[in-house]
């Protein structure tokens, strides 16, 4: 600021003093011919010069301290850069802003040291824009058929836990993390949900924010980078450190409501409990973020996405679910709700096949196949009629095979031979008890003459 005024005093010197260099000539020949006629001429361009001199100096001298106050903060950037730097080379911190004796008392056992080293390597693996992670073109139009029903967690085979349903998430044991299938949206100025805690024992923690994907499957959310996470039993947030974090509300229970709201076009998160928002902001969330959920052992928890009303009021009066309640696909018609519908049937016509095995008769029918097509009935009335025609046709033509096919079997239904006392197989048959007609059909067949000569000789003896 310093440099600027003094600059800008420079440059109001010189101007000064150029406009004295023009300005003397003018002064003299007014003083020489005091009575002559160009007095007033030289007075008004006089005038007209120190106008435009005085609008020169301000806008020299504001330009001046804009480029003053730019050349002020760029020097401050670097030096505080190079500070930093100096200082983590000097006291030997990492990316956290963490020494290595601070790191190696928090990380106290192995598992915790190595789970925290392989995430600084997923990291290293899995920059921030390594996976295109924007909403596709499939996923906004099943956004656009579903609604918010198009949210759902997705638990990858590596995670311990289980998917009760769409929104509902049961943690089996040990270190797991889950996300959701579609980010969050970034049309509207804000977006809301809420995750209920159903089942928590006293010593399980529960990590509720917003993280990039893909994310380490055994880290809690906001440990690692581009993630920010609220921790149930502490009431801290984290941001892209498991070491540092900022106690911003209080400890949560069974029962207990965590919202996370989030702004896309400035990146601020903000969370609230059981319907009251906390004032405490996370900031820089520019990324493409997910709903996620972290747990260090067993629970379970119930996320809403907006399919039912919110604790926090205003986000149901300012509607800030992910999506709409419904979509453009309309739900399944009810069971047995066939009014104002056409209902076209077919069926396969049926065969009747009879086959004689042995002398016995037997008729086999073949299934019929009916398929039903509902058809809505915004159609017009000459259409219906036609449809009503065919439908009776179809159903005077299946009652006829039907009468056919019962007839047919009536036919052709078994019927033993007649026993006769002058059969003498089948008197020595029944004598002996069998029950087989074979060798009383094979007779028959052999000799019919005699079997239907035998009772007419007592008629015509008689």
């Amino acid at each position: 600021m310093i440099l600027a005024s003094k600059w800008s005093g420079m440059v109001a010197a010189c101007m000064l003093s150029i406009h004295t260099a023009f300005a003397l000539p003018y002064t003299d020949k007014i003083r020489i011919n005091e009575w002559s006629l160009e007095r007033p001429a030289l007075q008004d361009d006089n005038d007209s010069n120190d106008v435009l001199l005085i609008v020169l100096i301000m806008i020299t001298a504001i330009f001046g301290a804009m480029l003053g106050i730019g050349v002020v903060f760029v020097v401050l950037y670097v030096v505080t850069q190079v500070v930093k730097r100096v200082r983590r080379i000097v006291l030997g911190l990492d990316e956290d802003g963490v020494s290595e004796r601070m790191r190696n008392q928090l990380l106290s056992d192995e598992d915790s040291r190595q789970s925290y080293e392989l995430a600084r390597a997923f990291e290293r693996q899995y920059p921030y824009g390594s996976v295109n992670t924007q909403l596709t073109a499939e996923q906004q139009a099943l956004i656009r058929e579903k609604g918010v029903d198009a949210w759902e967690f997705d638990v990858n085979l590596d995670v311990n836990a289980m998917l009760q349903s769409k929104t509902e998430v049961l943690f089996m044991g040990g270190d797991n993390c889950v996300q959701t299938n579609l980010p969050l949206p970034k049309s509207n100025s804000v977006y809301y949900f809420e995750i209920k805690l159903v089942e928590k024992p006293a010593d399980v923690s529960m990590w509720i924010g917003l993280a990039t994907k893909p994310y380490p499957a055994w880290r809690m959310t906001g440990w690692n980078k581009y993630s920010a996470g609220y921790c149930t039993n502490s009431g801290s947030v984290h941001q892209n450190s498991p070491f540092k974090g900022s106690r911003i509300g209080e400890r949560l229970h069974v029962g207990d409501i965590l919202g996370i709201g989030y702004q896309p076009r400035s990146g601020v998160v903000w969370f609230t409990r059981n319907g009251r928002r906390y004032k405490e902001i996370v900031s820089g969330m520019l990324y493409d973020l997910f709903p996620t959920i972290s747990a260090d052992g067993p629970c379970s928890f119930s996320a809403n996405f907006g399919q039912r009303g919110f604790v926090f009021i205003e986000a149901n009066v300012k509607r800030w679910g992910l999506g709409p309640i419904e979509g453009t696909m309309q739900p399944p018609p009810v069971y047995g709700a066939n009014q104002n519908t056409i209902l076209l049937e077919t069926a396969s016509a049926e065969s009747t096949s009879p086959e004689s095995d042995d002398g016995e008769g037997s008729s086999t029918r073949s299934g019929s196949e009916s398929i039903a097509i509902i058809i809505d009935s915004h159609l017009p009335e000459n259409l219906r009629r036609q449809h009503r025609s065919r439908r009776n046709q179809q159903q005077q033509q299946q009652q006829q095979r039907t009468e056919r096919s019962r007839s047919s079997r009536r036919q052709t239904a078994h019927r033993p031979p007649l026993y006769q006392k002058e059969d003498p197989i089948a008197m020595q048959l029944l004598e002996a008890g069998s029950t087989s007609l074979e060798p009383v059909v094979n007779y028959r067949s052999k000799q019919p003459e005699s079997l239907d000569s035998a009772p007419s000789e007592p008629s015509s003896a008689s």
